[in-house]
């Protein structure tokens, strides 16, 4: 019965540390392919949306996408924080799928081992 709920928890882990890896690397792979020197871009970002001119997030999307594209001086331009910002998601991508691996290899027994 306890290894039971020991594998469907870790079961639960594995899809959820899948999903947020997976949902990282659609936002990398759009950034990728999207062109950052068009004006006309969807955004996301809600104060944009209500129609303020300032938002301290606003452009670190574009930032990353001319990171990508290869332009650092664009991206540093946009938004100054877009090259932490890339390295923050590789490392969190790195790390999902780390303990991804390590949630794999616990042992469904749930005793002591030593």
């Amino acid at each position: 019965m306890k290894s039971m709920r020991l594998k469907s928890r870790i079961d639960l882990i594995r899809r959820y540390l899948k999903f947020e890896a997976l949902f990282w690397i659609a936002g990398l792979v759009y950034l990728a392919v999207i062109d950052p020197y068009a004006s006309n871009h969807l955004s996301f970002c809600p104060l944009h949306n209500l129609g303020f001119d300032f938002c301290p997030g606003c452009g670190l999307g574009r930032s990353i996408s001319f990171i990508l594209h290869g332009d650092i001086g664009g991206s540093l331009a946009v938004h100054p924080l877009g090259i932490p910002a890339l390295g923050i998601l590789g490392h969190r991508i790195v790390m999902i799928w780390y303990r991804t691996i390590q949630v794999l290899h616990i042992p469904a027994t749930g005793g002591n081992h030593g």
